[in-house]
């Protein structure tokens, strides 16, 4: 269902298909004055040059994922929106699966907060563009984390946010977390 919607409404993006756990990272910052320019990527072997965001997969559930660019989303002017990294959702779902939006910030522990905060416009960016074209659906739960891969004093979300927020978005379906992984439960459920 999530990929069939994503199809119609994005036609352009291109959706992967994984049956293992997956490393998520961003090379962007790491090779800006390389020849060779390179973004967000998916691996299926933890990389060695770079830290990343781990999605463990025990349950061996087929996941689709979406990597976007600056062009994924743009407005009636052609102008680039907000975005994060990428989207990922299990690949046969219904309308209670998961679906998990995620933001990758590579920053020393001084830039936390500033970082944070505008990983967290962007998950939340992110969501709402899905949630406009009817992707997500009211019973869906739609994980929104950020993830600070240098760093390793998870949770980073009550950095930014209160608890009274957090209780707001849970109850629109929405989990709000600041982790480096997660772990697939099952098609209805991670665990992070």
């Amino acid at each position: 269902m999530i990929a069939t919607k994503i199809n119609e409404e994005f036609p352009e993006h291109e959706i992967k298909e994984f049956s293992q756990s997956i490393y998520i990272v961003d090379y962007t910052h790491q090779t800006k004055n390389d020849p060779v320019k390179r973004s967000v990527e998916i691996h299926v072997v933890k990389p060695t040059d770079i830290d990343s965001f781990f999605l463990l997969n025990s349950c061996v559930l087929n996941i689709g994922a979406v990597i976007y660019d600056k062009y994924s989303f743009v407005d009636e002017s052609g102008m680039s929106q907000t975005q994060c990294e990428c989207v990922a959702f299990p690949a046969q779902s219904e309308e209670s699966s998961w679906i998990m939006f995620l933001e990758l910030k590579y920053c020393e522990y001084r830039n936390a907060v500033k970082n944070l905060n505008k990983a967290k416009c962007q998950v939340r960016a992110t969501y709402e563009y899905y949630k406009q074209k009817g992707i997500i659906k009211n019973r869906q739960l739609a994980y929104l984390l950020v993830s600070l891969p240098k760093q390793t004093n998870t949770p980073f979300e009550s950095f930014i946010s209160t608890q009274e927020e957090l209780v707001q978005w849970r109850n629109k379906n929405i989990i709000f977390r600041g982790v480096n992984s997660a772990k697939i439960k099952d098609q209805y459920l991670l665990d992070v």
